[in-house]
């Protein structure tokens, strides 16, 4: 059964090498234990996927802009650096989870976050597995040709060969989706008072429902993560939200927000190495919460806590850009790539937000210029030959 995965921002490939994110620190993430300060992370990262622009007989998914750019926003606001990935081909897709792992995953006092929003679907074999996949930009309609799409989507199964890969000590998988798979155990579990054991290795896995419902174009599961993190799944009241505490509100809120038609799932990966801690997010602390934690005393030898900045306004006002070429090029907006224009093509990005914005277009040469986009307006650029 076909199913969709939601939005999430229009926005890139190739951040790997790019110094975008120079603005964010690397202080380490502290958490309260019994009372003691504990370095919980000493750098986080995330990898976030947004498919909107689909090639080959899906339907497009035109809300994914707006809501990739809360969740950026968010992910930095938790002291993430975050690297976005744009309508990723099969081979594009498994090069940034490539790339973004031996990058950043191999040191294990990290936490890396991956969230993909997109396509999903599930095949039922003849022996009655089911088999889920995501679905990259350019992989065909399965209804129509399911031998091209297996050869050219992602199955699950190679989610857990990335897994194995990791170093890092704690690891949160997200998918605004519906899909099967058996990678990770599912059920109900009751979030406990943060403790030494949630700093165990861990693989935590959430998608936003199973495999045969099906989600709907406004995603209540990308607008209930956003609260989350915005310390309404602080179930405990302590000043940080686990990945259980995480999974558990979500499944909550989303199944009642979608009068019970939309069934989230989470729980950790089926390894006995991996399965015992728990993936914390330390809570934005406010300007009297941060006056009060300077007067504490703190050990000599103790870092710093890091002073994660209140949550932005969400987007919600946003234009559109529509960009024509005459020659092919790579095309950039605020130095991150959006997209290959082929020559002669014309191609509409929507959902962009309101201001002023940073062309850059990488073809025979190099074109630079700045552009404002307008509400509900479509900002028309033209690359054109000499």
């Amino acid at each position: 059964m076909f199913t969709r995965f939601i939005p999430m921002l229009s926005i890139l490939i190739y951040i790997f090498s790019n110094p975008v994110f120079a603005q964010l620190d690397d202080r380490p993430i502290m958490v309260r234990i019994k009372g003691k300060t504990i370095t919980a992370y000493q750098r986080s990262f995330a990898l976030v996927v947004g498919v909107t622009n689909y090639q080959n007989g899906l339907p497009p998914l035109p809300g994914v802009s707006m809501d990739m750019a809360n969740v950026k926003q968010s992910l930095e606001d938790h002291g993430f650096r975050v690297t976005l990935i744009l309508d990723p081909t099969l081979e594009e897709l498994d090069n940034a989870f490539s790339d973004f792992i031996n990058r950043y995953g191999q040191d294990t006092e990290t936490r890396l976050l991956f969230y993909f929003a997109g396509h999903g679907y599930t095949i039922k074999t003849k022996l009655g597995e089911e088999l889920g996949y995501i679905v990259p930009v350019n992989a065909p309609n399965p209804a129509r040709d399911p031998i091209g799409f297996q050869n050219m989507a992602m199955e699950m199964s190679q989610i857990d060969i990335y897994t194995k890969r990791i170093k890092a000590k704690h690891v949160l998988f997200l998918f605004d989706a519906c899909f099967s798979g058996s990678l990770f155990a599912t059920g109900m579990a009751l979030p406990l008072p943060l403790n030494e054991k949630a700093l165990l290795p861990v693989r935590e896995f959430i998608t936003s429902g199973t495999a045969d419902e099906q989600v709907p174009d406004k995603s209540i599961f990308c607008a209930q993560f956003l609260s989350a993190l915005d310390g309404e799944a602080d179930i405990d009241k302590d000043g940080c939200v686990t990945g259980t505490e995480l999974g558990t509100f979500l499944q909550y809120r989303v199944i009642n927000y979608s009068y019970e038609t939309q069934h989230p799932q989470f729980g950790k990966i089926r390894n006995p190495n991996l399965d015992k801690g728990d993936f914390i997010f330390a809570l934005p602390v406010t300007g009297t919460d941060h006056q009060a934690q300077t007067e504490k005393p703190v050990a000599k030898q103790t870092p710093a806590p890091v002073v994660v900045p209140k949550k932005t306004e969400p987007v919600t006002e946003t234009g559109e850009l529509k960009v024509f070429s005459e020659y092919t090029g790579d095309l950039y907006v605020d130095d991150v790539f959006f997209q290959t224009i082929v020559a002669n093509a014309t191609v509409l990005f929507f959902n962009i937000p309101v201001g002023k914005h940073k062309l850059q277009f990488y073809g025979p040469t190099i074109v630079k210029r700045e552009v404002v986009v307008v509400k509900d307006q479509t900002c028309v650029v033209n690359y054109k030959k000499d």
